[in-house]
């Protein structure tokens, strides 16, 4: 089984918006340990979903 995932940037505001989406139905929401991990590396903020269409992760940065 191979799994799809897709990336998707988007700027304004002197910001970028990085979303990592796995085409998977059924997962669990991420570990806890990633969103703080993430937000060590310099985002402003960030935050994880699950929906129908798979799982979602989303970073803000500053540029």
């Amino acid at each position: 089984m191979t799994d799809a995932v897709s990336l998707h940037l988007a700027d304004q505001d002197r910001q970028a918006l990085i979303v990592v989406l796995s085409h998977r139905t059924g997962l669990a929401v991420t570990d806890e340990r990633v969103l703080p991990a993430v937000a060590a590396l310099g985002a402003s903020s960030c935050g994880a979903d699950t929906a129908q269409d798979g799982r979602r992760l989303w970073a803000v940065l500053d540029l």
